[in-house]
């Protein structure tokens, strides 16, 4: 008799996707997701940032190009390139008291929150094959605005991975807001 334990993980993988898009969606916020397209910002040999002022260019976005030694202008838009925004369900998980890391120093003052947010994947590939963009998941350096804030991607995983398998049910992100570097800047 054949093997069909990959049969029933398969079917496992239909109900179980199932329910985790119907435990997010019973707490969900709708949120705008937007996919930073690394390949517009990374060098494909090095893969390093090319265009970002902070790591390669001496000029500041926006500035004329005359005031610098090189004659071309670095737009805002040359520094960052996302697409989207992609509207989703998400759940974020949040507490601005329990999550809220100040800091006072002679700079001024700064706070970070944490967070994290979690999206179901079949929420996931519905929205990114009716945009055409299929293939794409959620990284580190992506943006998300929900609840009405505005939240840096710093570490993004696979969750709910079914018996020993790759196969997953939905993506968790770990998402910061900063006062000082807003996330709203990469968008412009």
């Amino acid at each position: 008799m054949p093997y069909t334990g990959y049969k029933y993980r398969q079917q496992d993988a239909k109900i179980l996707r199932f329910y985790e898009e119907e435990r997010i969606a019973l707490v969900a916020s709708v949120g705008e997701f937007y996919s930073l397209n690394r390949g517009a910002n990374v060098d494909p040999l090095y893969d390093e940032p090319t265009n970002d002022p902070m790591y390669q260019d001496d000029r500041i976005p926006g500035t004329p190009g005359d005031e610098w030694p090189h004659d071309v202008v670095l737009r805002d838009e040359e520094a960052w390139e996302f697409i989207g925004p992609y509207l989703m369900d998400a759940a974020i998980e949040f507490q601005q008291f329990d999550n809220r890391n100040p800091s006072v120093r002679e700079e001024g003052k700064d706070v970070e929150w944490d967070a994290l947010v979690s999206i179901s994947r079949n929420e996931w590939e519905r929205v990114m094959e009716a945009a055409g963009v299929e293939g794409r998941i959620p990284k580190e350096g992506d943006v998300v605005f929900l609840q009405n804030v505005w939240w840096d991607i710093v570490k993004a995983g696979t969750q709910g991975n079914i018996i020993d398998t790759v196969t997953h049910v939905g993506f968790r992100l770990e998402v910061k807001k900063r006062t000082k570097f807003t996330p709203e800047r990469k968008i412009g």
